[in-house]
């Protein structure tokens, strides 16, 4: 009969770690190979499949100033007018400076509750305006004024009158008014 040879524990350990390994190593270029391909399938890879490869360089283009509007041929320009011609005498405001401009928030409030006043006034700094409501078709100075401060003001006020309201804001000394907001009151 064949003698049998016994082998060491650590020897046979040794063995079972290293074919371990290896399947290890076939089942990871396996998964590899099947990753790579789902890639170059879906397009996220380089070369021919739609991305950067790796040949791919950004090229910057050098500086240029784009031509104005007025040199732009077929744009109209300060050259190229597409209405009619206006000149203002030079003592006349333009439509941006000296205008009162009013905005009411909220614009419904309840009996009582605070309703603010903003507002822009160009070339208006230092001014006091009066804060106006509109009864029975004319203009009533409410108590309340605000102050205009870097080209703005703001302000508010408290009313329990209730209904449908008119407000703006008026500079006596310039005899300038703003727009008008409407507040629904109730």
């Amino acid at each position: 009969m064949a003698e049998l040879h016994d082998e060491s524990p650590g020897r046979a350990l040794l063995v079972a770690l290293l074919a371990m390994a290896g399947v290890a190593l076939l089942v990871g270029l396996a998964i590899g190979g099947v990753v790579m391909g789902a890639v170059n399938v879906l397009g996220g890879g380089g070369g021919s499949g739609g991305g950067p490869a790796a040949s791919d360089t950004l090229v910057m283009p050098e500086y240029s100033p784009t031509e104005s509007a007025e040199e732009e041929p077929g744009l109209p320009g300060a050259n190229e007018s597409s209405g009619p011609d206006v000149t203002l005498p030079p003592d006349e405001p333009t439509a941006n400076t000296e205008v009162i401009t009013l905005s009411v928030s909220p614009q419904s409030v309840g009996p009582g509750e605070q309703i603010t006043f903003n507002g822009v006034y160009v070339d208006g700094d230092g001014r006091t305006l009066q804060v106006q409501r509109k009864q029975d078709g004319a203009w009533t100075d409410f108590p309340v004024e605000a102050t205009v401060t870097g080209g703005a003001f703001r302000t508010w006020i408290q009313t329990s009158q209730t209904g449908v309201s008119q407000f703006r804001v008026y500079d006596e000394e310039a005899d300038r008014a703003s727009n008008a907001v409407t507040v629904t009151i109730g």
